[in-house]
């Protein structure tokens, strides 16, 4: 076997496991946002669940789900956005929800 094979074969074993612990991914993102439902004028819950789609965008990207990564990080963008106004309307937070359930079955 090459090395450009025994790579090709590593990124295929590594983009399994990626997709087998998407669940996991998908909920924490589930924990964080009902924790910005629950209290949506803390920040911290906000950044949480943006620094988990930017991970996910980022981890999507590198193993070939370019679909999933891009959505994601347009969540994540929605988020920096609601960070950034300080205020979170309740149609927005709605909004978000819808976003995060799309992307969980769009995998």
């Amino acid at each position: 076997m090459s090395d450009e094979d025994a790579v090709k074969a590593r990124v295929e074993v590594l983009a399994k496991v990626f997709t087998g612990r998407l669940h996991v991914r998908f909920e924490k993102m589930d924990a964080a946002f009902a924790l910005c439902q629950a209290d949506s004028a803390q920040d911290a819950h906000w950044e949480e669940l943006h620094r988990l789609l930017h991970s996910l965008a980022d981890a999507a990207g590198s193993f070939g789900f370019d679909a999933l990564g891009v959505q994601a990080s347009h969540i994540a963008l929605r988020v920096t956005a609601l960070l950034a106004q300080g205020q979170r309307h309740a149609h927005d937070i709605h909004e978000i929800g819808l976003a995060l359930a799309a992307l969980q079955s769009a995998r």
